[in-house]
């Protein structure tokens, strides 16, 4: 068996996504991530993407060199490679959180985040932040 690996990173949407744009998205991340067996989360807020990808190592770099050159966003840096013991988002071939709507700004822990934009500049000298903000949405997801 292959060990756990997780990338970790952000980037720029191409164009601006609103609740009708992600599910479709979503949709696709879902249906590729199961079949390559990869877990993970995706945060988007204010035209940036937050995503980790989660599963066997030479799934998550193949999955992630296909979606850094999807030309619906730009920018891509990666904050976070790591080796794993257990999946963080092991139920979730994608889940998704539009950090733009109100609801999720009740989430416990949110307001520690909430003027934070999701950059490479305010994650990348603290990736413990960019995971911490990742499960904090784990715990809510409905």
């Amino acid at each position: 068996m292959s060990k756990l690996f997780r990338i970790a990173y952000v980037s720029t949407a191409s164009e601006f996504y609103n609740q009708m744009l992600l599910p479709g998205l979503l949709e696709e991340a879902n249906k590729r991530n199961a079949m390559a067996g990869i877990t993970g989360m995706l945060l988007y807020k204010d035209g940036r993407f937050m995503q980790i990808l989660e599963g066997s190592e030479k799934a998550v770099k193949t999955t992630f060199g296909r979606i850094s050159k999807d030309p619906r966003h730009y920018g891509v840096i990666v904050l976070l490679k790591e080796t794993a013991e257990e999946r963080h988002f092991p139920d979730w071939p994608m889940a998704c959180r539009d950090l733009n709507l109100p609801d999720h700004q009740d989430a416990p822990g949110y307001s520690e985040f909430l003027n934070t934009p999701l950059t490479g500049k305010e994650f990348a000298s603290r990736p413990s932040h960019c995971e911490k903000l990742l499960l904090l949405f784990k715990q809510n997801i409905r």
